[in-house]
């Protein structure tokens, strides 16, 4: 018989047919970020976690409220339909404990401290980000002491230097025009370039070194941007990158931060394993996760996203990585700047020997 509802049974039919589709997908990829030590691929898999947990959680809801409507109306529940219940369970579990330790009670939260400094880090999308003045207004907004520009061209630098926003910023390593450029109010020692390989030697290939102190303890400072990894190859080269930084952890000092964008999320093999090799922490540990790329171009007349919209669709890709004596006093993303990143914005300061707590 017709029925003039069937658009709407369309609809849902087809509804659940996409779900099903992503589940699918997102159980697959969660099984393969298990392996993500197998191969570029399984890398890949790695980085989305949430978008994972957000599918597989809105399918947990409707099939559990399902089952419960069958429970009420005394209508048998196969063991099919259980089994799901179960396997969607899991792997909600599996996601949901990755992300978990971000929204524990950040490490050394109540220990005293002293001094501070304010570090900004900004990848500017440089080639194709025309807007100057939302970077301006970001960093007159947030006055950090330090900060880092990643894809920092000629015009960009330029620009900045036309604004009379640098004056405030005298001391500064940049490494070459395209690259990295730091800039601080507090005094940098020990400047320099550093390279992951001898065949990288150009400007944008570089890492920048920079010592300040923070309190009365000195803090080795390392500005990066390691390689994207759209292939293999360029996996290999972020590796390598990470490898480096590892095997010279020991030279680097007993207080090192690491910043930038890394182009790997917190659950990617090389992440973690350059976390457990440095001693070093994750600065969004107790902040909750602070994703920052890819942020779209805005649509006309400056209209955007809503938030919740683009946080769930974007992965933590900049970050901060601190050592044990380092205590993170706030971080968060900064606004919309034009770029296909967020600036992130965190304020640190210095344990006492004493006080520190071993992550």
């Amino acid at each position: 018989m017709f029925s003039i509802f069937w658009p709407v049974k369309l609809a849902i039919g087809l509804f659940k047919f996409f779900l099903g589709f992503l589940v699918f997908l997102t159980c697959v990829y969660t099984v393969m970020a298990l392996m993500g030590d197998k191969g570029w691929l399984w890398s890949l898999t790695t980085h989305f976690r949430v978008q994972y947990l957000i599918v597989q959680s809105i399918a947990l809801v409707l099939t559990g409220v399902g089952l419960w409507n069958k429970h009420r109306n005394y209508q048998p529940i196969g063991r099919m339909a259980k089994l799901n219940v179960l396997v969607l369970a899991l792997f909600v579990g599996i996601n949901g404990w990755a992300i978990l330790p971000y929204y524990l009670p950040a490490p050394n939260a109540h220990q005293p401290s002293q001094g501070h400094v304010r570090l900004m880090h900004c990848n500017l999308f440089g080639l194709l980000n025309q807007h100057t003045d939302y970077v301006i207004d970001t960093i007159k907004d947030n006055q950090p002491d330090i900060r880092d520009l990643v894809e920092y061209t000629s015009t960009w630098q330029e620009k900045l230097e036309q604004s009379g926003i640098l004056k405030a910023y005298p001391y500064h390593l940049l490494a070459g025009h395209g690259h990295i450029g730091l800039y601080s109010k507090i005094p940098l020692r020990n400047t320099r370039l550093v390279f992951t390989s001898p065949s990288r030697k150009v400007s944008n290939h570089a890492n920048l070194l920079a010592t300040f102190s923070l309190g009365e303890s000195p803090v080795t400072l390392l500005v990066a941007h390691p390689a994207s990894p759209v292939r293999p190859s360029h996996l290999e080269w972020l590796k390598q990158s990470f490898g480096v930084w590892e095997q010279e952890r020991p030279n680097l000092g007993e207080n090192l931060v690491i910043v930038g964008d890394l182009n790997t999320s917190p659950w990617s093999v090389e992440f973690n394993q350059l976390i457990k090799r440095t001693g070093l922490r994750d600065s969004q540990l107790g902040f909750g996760l602070q994703p920052s790329w890819p942020m779209w171009i805005p649509l006309p007349d400056d209209r955007r996203m809503p938030t919740w919209v683009a946080r769930s669709l974007t992965i933590p890709i900049d970050h901060v990585l601190v050592s044990p004596r380092i205590k993170v006093l706030a971080r968060h993303t900064g606004p919309f700047v034009g770029s296909d990143h967020l600036p992130v914005i965190i304020d640190l300061a210095m344990l006492a020997k004493s006080k520190a707590i071993t992550p």
